[in-house]
């Protein structure tokens, strides 16, 4: 059976507190309820053309019926006071993520249930007594992993009382990128030409920067995302109306889970770069709504969610133009294809469309990102920052890091005000309650104005090919009402600051990038932060985006083999790849793979040198994780790892230099440093006429330790990963230098 998602009729909110059994002993693992194999290239085969389609749900999962009980399943603890857990263990092989639907929900007071994966990475909770409801269902949020516990809590003195029915298992088989840094449910899924919400857009990035805080990531029908956002009604009252799109909408309503807030603190312009996560196990999410209109005419629905959102999450009630005049220019935000919230943008006039038998409001093509599946619902803002329609479809998406032309369509606000002849099929009896005849209405609450405010981000790291050195471009905004003359900049490279005194002239909401000098990298891990203080010599007002930091790595290695290995996806026709030296020579390539093939091929190396390998996808969806889990690996024949990749658009490239590490030897100061024993299971002592400094480094080439020895003494690698690691002495005195390999055992 096909699956949408779940959620509840009052709110979730996690995460608050730890399971009963993280914290006290006795609570032994057992075996897990495995899900049966299910026909996934049959889904994916699916998708691969409903993916196209801008106006449907982002399918990603695949939903199991099961009826499981606290009386027929699971394992319960009596602990001595009287108090009790049950817990319940779920497996699906390969599944990216699990959640579930409970038929039959009742928590008593005191009681919590709480859902985390088996290696106690990724945890959802508490839900309470808060989350009761009348129809005592209750839908959750995505848990990372294949394997899921399930554990209630249940006080003595209402023992008997709570009620749990797992009715709904969902296999989320592509809402995460196994491939990625710090992987969230959907990170990182949605095409290359996005741009993360927190990208600099000229003469909007305020009203953006108000919007974001509107706009939620749906889980519809226990199985496909949805995009929408609050919005405001004429009396100002913080009533949690939410905006979406018909098409979206199901009888499941009333269990839908909403997520706020997610968001790319290092955001990524329309670009193969990873998108990274707001924080570990950062989850504002709430379930539950009731239907308040719909219309299929204009694809507009209009829901209540049905609990009062917590404050500290600083959300923004949008505003909205009913009017039937055309915007000047438009943009959107919303979450492709289940992915961290993005934003698009059109510097021209939206068009009147009736294609559909009623007129919409059409984005002909975006200047600046597209929408994808997934986005279906999100709000379409005019100049002002106001709402004026709501996703329903369209053809646009990504070609690799550029936007494929295609045309995006919109419900327009306009027509959804008033066309319906009921207050179930319009939207002026909910946002306009007292009949005042507003034509427009401004967000809510009123945000904070700053007179003196920059931010500061990296928009260009400028780190290519196998170079060591990387040429970054800073951008300086303007978020404050006066105009910005000065501000000091402090950027830091591998702990070392540097302070750039800057002077100009900015006014509100633009900005001016800055190139920094060429920074000297060194192999391993390499920071760079960047901070703005002092805006006008004053102290900013709002400092919470005066500070950003970024990471690469530079590979160096010895010369050695490379081992590549290759699955391929459900499509592994559009598969190919080559690997390339420094002068541009392909010196091995490969193409026409099948289905679910398991590849591996072993790349003779023996000259120093930059190479590049190049993995192309000809459709532009990479190799995972929509249609089905594709990678490669590249690593060494000791198994240090290279890189592994998969999520791509059309094509990712991996540098790599490999140098002759005995070039620069001192040939007879390396035959006078005795070590042993070698291989060792940790502890090589070393012994030599000289006092010696010396760095030991992992194959990629990141520090492990450094030291200084008075002629004899040892380095212990006792407490790292077996291995081969690479030991680079210097004589304290001459500075005489020598490498030697170590094998840990």
């Amino acid at each position: 059976m096909l699956l949408m998602l779940v959620g509840i009729a009052s709110a979730q909110v996690t995460n608050e507190g730890k399971p009963f059994s993280w914290k006290n002993k006795g609570f032994e693992p057992f075996e897990a309820y495995r899900m049966p194999d299910f026909d996934l290239s049959k889904l994916q085969a699916q998708d691969e053309i409903t993916d196209k389609d801008n106006g449907k749900p982002w399918r990603y999962g695949f939903e199991f019926i099961v009826d499981h009980n606290l009386q027929n399943s699971g394992n319960w603890s009596v602990l001595a006071n009287g108090d009790r857990v049950w817990r319940m263990r779920y497996s699906s092989t390969g599944a990216q993520t699990l959640n579930f639907l409970f038929s039959d929900f009742y928590m008593p007071k005191g009681a919590k249930v709480y859902l985390y994966n088996n290696d106690r990475t990724d945890l959802l909770g508490a839900y309470d007594e808060q989350q009761n409801n009348e129809k005592r269902e209750l839908g959750t949020w995505l848990v990372k992993g294949d394997d899921i516990w399930i554990e209630y809590y249940e006080p003595a003195a209402v023992a008997g009382q709570g009620k749990l029915e797992v009715f709904k298992v969902v296999h989320g088989y592509r809402s995460l990128s196994a491939f990625q840094k710090d992987p969230s449910d959907g990170l990182n899924t949605s095409g290359n030409c996005n741009y993360d919400v927190n990208c600099f857009m000229d003469d909007i990035d305020g009203l953006k920067d108000i919007n974001k805080k509107s706009v939620a990531l749906i889980i519809v029908a226990n199985s496909s995302f949805c995009t929408g956002a609050l919005i405001n009604n004429t009396s100002n009252d913080g009533t949690p109306y939410f905006l979406t799109a018909n098409h979206c909408a199901d009888e499941t309503i009333n269990q839908w889970s909403f997520r706020f807030n997610w968001i790319s603190p290092n955001p990524v312009c329309a670009g193969s770069a990873v998108s990274t996560d707001n924080a570990p196990n950062y989850y504002q999410t709430v379930s539950g709504a009731q239907l308040k209109a719909k219309r299929a005419q204009s694809d507009f629905c209009l829901l209540q969610i049905t609990s009062t959102l917590p404050t500290e999450w600083d959300l923004v009630w949008a505003g909205w133009d009913r009017s039937e005049t055309p915007a000047q220019s438009t943009f959107g935000i919303h979450h492709p294809a289940g992915d961290i919230m993005k934003a698009c943008r059109d510097f021209d006039a939206p068009i009147l469309n009736n294609d559909g038998g009623e007129f919409m409001w059409e984005v002909a093509d975006w200047d600046l990102g597209v929408t994808q599946g997934g986005s279906s619902g999100s709000p379409l803002f005019n100049q002002d920052g106001r709402i004026i329609g709501q996703l329903y479809g369209g053809t646009s998406g990504c070609n690799g890091d550029t936007d494929n032309g295609g045309d995006d369509v919109y419900g327009r606000l306009g027509k959804s005000w008033d066309a319906g002849t009921t207050s179930s099929t319009r939207l002026k009896d909910w946002l306009d309650p007292t009949n005042t005849g507003a034509t427009t209405v401004n967000y809510y609450p009123e945000q904070p104005v700053y007179v003196v405010n920059a931010r500061v981000s990296v928009s260009e790291l400028g780190l290519t090919g196998c170079d060591n050195d990387v040429h970054p471009v800073i951008r300086l905004v303007n978020k404050g009402t006066q105009n910005l003359t000065s501000a000091q900049i402090t950027y830091t490279f591998n702990n070392v600051p540097s302070v750039i005194n800057w002077t100009g002239d900015l006014v509100v909401n633009t900005a001016i990038d800055i190139e920094l000098p060429v920074l000297e990298g060194t192999s391993g891990e390499n920071t760079l932060s960047v901070e703005v203080t002092m805006p006008n010599g004053q102290n900013d007002e709002d400092t919470s985006d005066n500070l950003v930091v970024n990471s690469f790595i530079v590979t160096v290695m010895p010369i050695t083999n490379v081992e590549f290995s290759l699955q391929t996806d459900y499509f592994a026709e559009e598969t190919s790849w080559e690997l390339k030296n420094e002068a541009g020579v392909v010196l091995y390539e490969g193409d026409n793979y099948s289905e679910f093939e398991s590849f591996s091929q072993t790349f003779t190396l023996t000259t120093a040198g930059c190479y590049t390998f190049t993995i192309y996808d000809s459709e532009g969806d990479g190799m995972c994780c929509d249609y089905g889990p594709g990678f490669y690996r590249l690593e060494t024949p000791e198994g240090t790892l290279i890189h592994l990749g998969g999520a791509f658009g059309s094509s990712e490239t991996v540098n790599f230099r490999l140098t002759d590490v005995l070039a620069a030897d001192d040939f007879a100061f390396k035959a006078s440093v005795k070590i042993y024993p070698n291989p060792s299971s940790g502890i090589f002592n070393i012994v030599s006429e000289n006092n010696l400094d010396y760095t030991l480094t992992n194959m990629l080439g990141q520090t492990i330790n450094t030291g200084s020895l008075n002629q004899t003494g040892n380095v212990d690698i006792s407490s790292n990963a077996a291995g081969v690691y690479m030991l680079n002495v210097r004589e304290t005195a001459t500075g005489k230098a020598a490498n030697y390999k170590l094998i840990k055992q």
